[in-house]
């Protein structure tokens, strides 16, 4: 539809047109939140989401606000869990504490998985940065070699430029003495046969 309308003789202004196409990246953006399976990726992922600047009472604004409402709640119920938050609710005073130990171990093991997760994610990155520090490299390396090449090349082209200027003049020089000589020779040529004819008369 945006296409459309970008190709419609009847085009909004441009910041009409600008609003609409941060609305379809935003519920992209949305789309895309909604297929990540870590809850924490998920709920880092929703914040990090722009509905745009449109009105603050917009559609856009809310959906953000309650898609974000709705993954915090997710991540808040992995890390307490369900049946220990309905526990502590309903825990009298004076009960034993076993369910805080199991809640504490959960929340001990919840962290771990997080802190792991975090620590791959940290070496993926390390590993991307060195290879695309590589492949910089050797990009570099192919830029400075065809420079080189190109500067190798261009002086050569100048060399056999200045030595065809040097040949086409010597040529011409040469072309030029031959036709003062076979002028010279005409012009003798016509004398002799000149004189020759007036003897005979």
């Amino acid at each position: 539809m945006i296409q459309e309308l970008q190709n419609s003789e009847k085009q909004p202004t441009k910041d009409t047109l600008s609003s609409y196409i941060k609305r379809v990246e935003f519920l992209k953006g949305l789309m895309e939140t909604n297929k990540i399976v870590n809850p924490v990726e998920k709920a880092v992922a929703a914040q990090l989401l722009s509905p745009g600047p449109t009105a603050p009472d917009s559609i856009s604004k809310e959906i953000h606000k309650k898609t974000t409402s709705k993954y915090n709640t997710q991540l808040r119920q992995q890390l307490m869990g369900d049946k220990a938050t309905e526990g502590l609710r309903q825990r009298q005073i004076g009960t034993s504490g076993d369910d805080l130990d199991v809640l504490l171990k959960y929340h001990h093991s919840v962290q771990e998985k997080i802190a792991d997760d975090m620590l791959g994610l940290a070496r993926s990155m390390k590993e991307q940065s060195k290879l695309a520090n590589i492949i910089i490299k050797r990009d570099t390396e192919t830029v400075e070699k065809s420079s080189v090449l190109a500067e190798k090349n261009f002086s050569q082209l100048r060399e056999e430029s200045e030595r065809l200027q040097e040949h086409s003049k010597r040529v011409w020089k040469c072309w030029l003495w031959v036709m003062l000589i076979l002028v010279f020779a005409i012009f003798i040529c016509m004398v002799l046969f000149m004189r020759v004819m007036k003897k005979r008369q």
